[in-house]
C-alpha cells in the first residue's frame, strides 16, 4: 500500500531542526538552469520570482486564496549534471503523466542558466529530515496540493532556509530546486546565457533531450 503524506504537523516541524547533512548549501558559483516563457498568458523574466498563487505547482508557498503574494515569490530551477533535461521535463511534464510535445515556439520558450553570487540553503527533501518531522517521501510524489502545505510549514518554521531541493518527479535523475524569495539577494545582476528552445545552437541538445524523455519537438 503506497503512502500518504500527512498533513503537516506545524509544532513538530518548528521543533525539528535540519541536521547539517540535511540541508544543502548552493554555493556562489553554483550554476543553475530555468526554462520559462518569454510570451504568452504568463511571461517570466529570466530573474522573476512569482508572486501570484499558489498556483498547481508543488512547492508554492503562497497562502490560500489565490493572489497576489508581494513577500511571498518563488521560482523553480534545476542543477547538476541533468540540469537541462531536467528543466525541459519540469516544463512540459503532462497533467496526466509523462512529458509532452517540447514546443520550442510557442509563448516563446527559453533556456536561462545563471551563476549563483551568493551561497543559498535549502532544506534537502531527499534527507532524512522530512521523516523526522513526520513526513514521508510522498512529498516529491504525492499530490501536489499536500506538499504545498508542507512548504507553507517549512517556510514559517525555518525562516534561514531559502527554498527546498528535491528529486524530479518528471525525470527520476534530475535535481530541482524551488527557491523562496529569501534567495533574491544571491542572484547575479545578469544571467550566463539565455537561448530561444527553438534557436539552432540548441537543436540537437532539445532533439536529445526529446528522446531520453520519450517525446517530441513541436
Amino acid at each position: 500500500m503506497s503512502q500518504g503524506l500527512p498533513k503537516p504537523p506545524l509544532a513538530r516541524i518548528r521543533a525539528t531542526v535540519p541536521a547539517a547533512d540535511e540541508v544543502i548549501t548552493l554555493r556562489r558559483g553554483t550554476r543553475l538552469v530555468r526554462v520559462h516563457p518569454l510570451a504568452g498568458p504568463h511571461p517570466s523574466a529570466w530573474n522573476a520570482f512569482r508572486s501570484v498563487g499558489p498556483t498547481k505547482s508543488r512547492f508554492d508557498h503562497h497562502t490560500y486564496p489565490r493572489r497576489d503574494h508581494p513577500r511571498r515569490r518563488i521560482a523553480y530551477v534545476t542543477l547538476g549534471s541533468e540540469a537541462f533535461v531536467t528543466a525541459l521535463a519540469e516544463c512540459f511534464q503532462d497533467d496526466g503523466g509523462g512529458i509532452g510535445p517540447i514546443e520550442t515556439r510557442r509563448d516563446r520558450p527559453v533556456m536561462t542558466v545563471f551563476t549563483l553570487a551568493a551561497a543559498v540553503t535549502v532544506l534537502d527533501l531527499d534527507g532524512g529530515w522530512i521523516t523526522r518531522a513526520g513526513g514521508n517521501r510522498a512529498i516529491s510524489t504525492g499530490p501536489r496540493a499536500r506538499a504545498r502545505d508542507w512548504a507553507r510549514a517549512i517556510y514559517r518554521a525555518h525562516p534561514k532556509l531559502a527554498g527546498l531541493a528535491y528529486q524530479s518527479s518528471a525525470w527520476g535523475p534530475g535535481r530541482c530546486v524551488a527557491l523562496w524569495e529569501r534567495a533574491e539577494p544571491a542572484l547575479p545582476p545578469d544571467p550566463d546565457a539565455i537561448r530561444a528552445l527553438d534557436d539552432s545552437s540548441l537543436g540537437g541538445a532539445v532533439a536529445g533531450a526529446a528522446l531520453r524523455l520519450g517525446t517530441f519537438v513541436l
